[in-house]
């Protein structure tokens, strides 16, 4: 076998094999979308939401591993292509089994997502035995990838609720890995343009649900005036969730993540939750078809998961002497989001989506301004040093 060494091609962009690989893990986010918009009997309940999590972990996390692999090692030579195409197979059969994860197709699910980490595990040991300076990386995330997965596998011989316990703890196993590894994944850092353009690419997956979410809620509807509002009212959230996250993602992330980069990995789990949250909420509110708490919880909770993530994440970049106003914006995003909940249970949901438009116009300009500040203070200057920074 070559030597396989690392991808240090830093200006490099997402390769068209993973933007296809992308495309698959669409299904899954319909599947998971549908879970939340349908709910149980008509309602969502708090089961729904339940299921919702714990289905969307694994399979956010199987997109993890490849993209994350691609990001450090991958040269898409023969094996590379064909072992992410074999992912590709596994991810459909993933989406199929969310159908009934946790009733009859939870077989399916468990092994459908064994699957996927395994060839990520086939990925990393070609590393391991093809690069020596690579292998206390490429080890430890074989040894916890093999465990974890293995769990799973395991679990179709038991039933529930010991099958559940034993996703439970695989996963739990399988996320914490990268963490006991921190060190030497610093070691081997990530590409500060590849990383933040993945991420983005799979939070446009996310906001296309929207989009369909939108369509979806009109599709049997005639074109009214109230419902051409609640169009565009929806697609207005939309759009400036959008124009947010990647405000933060071009001008904080793009070129300055540095190591192993933890926080913003596993800072985008709860933001693409929210962001599916928001896809269901906007269908709802355009159909027409929920009661005025069901869409309030929906849409104060994923503006809550959007949000605090990403105001963590922008966090580690902001200088000293704004943090304590930063941490007050943070504090006065969750006390408007509090009083979201409590006003939407007496206004309309029109007036309701108006506030929330306001919120996301006032938080984006101040995100705007931190960015352009950060920015500014970050510039070389004459005659003093100006260190780099190290983000986690």
């Amino acid at each position: 076998m070559k030597r396989i060494g690392l991808n240090t091609d830093e200006g490099r962009h997402a390769a068209w094999l993973e933007l296809f690989l992308d495309l698959v893990y669409v299904v899954a986010l319909a599947r998971l979308t549908h879970i939340v918009v349908e709910g149980h009997n008509g309602h969502v309940e708090p089961r729904d939401y339940l299921i919702f999590f714990v289905l969307f972990v694994p399979a956010w996390w199987s997109w993890v591993g490849h993209t994350m692999y691609a990001n450090r090692f991958g040269t898409y030579d023969i094996t590379d292509r064909l072992l992410t195409l074999l992912q590709m197979f596994f991810a459909v059969m993933l989406a199929l089994g969310i159908t009934d994860a946790l009733g009859e197709t939870r077989a399916i699910f468990a092994l459908a997502y064994a699957a996927t980490r395994w060839t990520i595990i086939l990925m990393y040991a070609r590393i391991y035995f093809g690069n020596p300076d690579a292998r206390p990386v490429a080890g430890g995330l074989i040894v916890g990838f093999s465990i974890g997965s293995s769990l799973w596998a395991v679990s179709v011989l038991f039933p529930p609720p010991i099958m559940f316990t034993l996703w439970f703890v695989g996963i739990v196993i399988e996320l914490a890995t990268p963490l006991s590894i921190r060190k030497e994944l610093k070691l081997l850092p990530v590409h500060s343009t590849h990383l933040p353009e993945r991420v983005g690419l799979f939070a446009l997956l996310v906001l296309g649900e929207s989009i369909q979410g939108l369509a979806s809620g009109a599709s049997n509807l005639a074109l009214s005036l109230p419902v051409i509002l609640n169009l565009f009212l929806a697609f207005s959230v939309i759009c400036l969730v959008w124009w947010l996250y990647f405000e933060t993602l071009e001008k904080t992330l793009t070129g300055h993540l540095k190591g192993a980069a933890q926080l913003c990995i596993y800072g985008h789990l709860p933001i693409y939750m929210g962001i599916v949250l928001l896809a269901a909420g906007v269908q709802k509110l355009v159909s027409a078809d929920h009661s005025t708490d069901e869409l309030n919880l929906i849409f104060s909770f994923s503006f809550l998961l959007i949000l605090m993530p990403l105001q963590l994440i922008h966090y580690q970049y902001i200088d000293k002497s704004e943090r304590t106003w930063f941490l007050k914006r943070g504090v006065l995003i969750v006390a408007s989001i509090l009083t979201f909940f409590v006003a939407g249970q007496y206004i309309g949901n029109t007036f309701l989506v108006l506030l929330i438009i306001i919120m996301l116009v006032v938080y984006t300009h101040s995100e705007s301004t931190f960015i352009a500040r950060e920015l500014k203070n970050s510039k070389p200057k004459p005659d003093a040093s100006n260190p780099v920074k190290q983000y986690r």
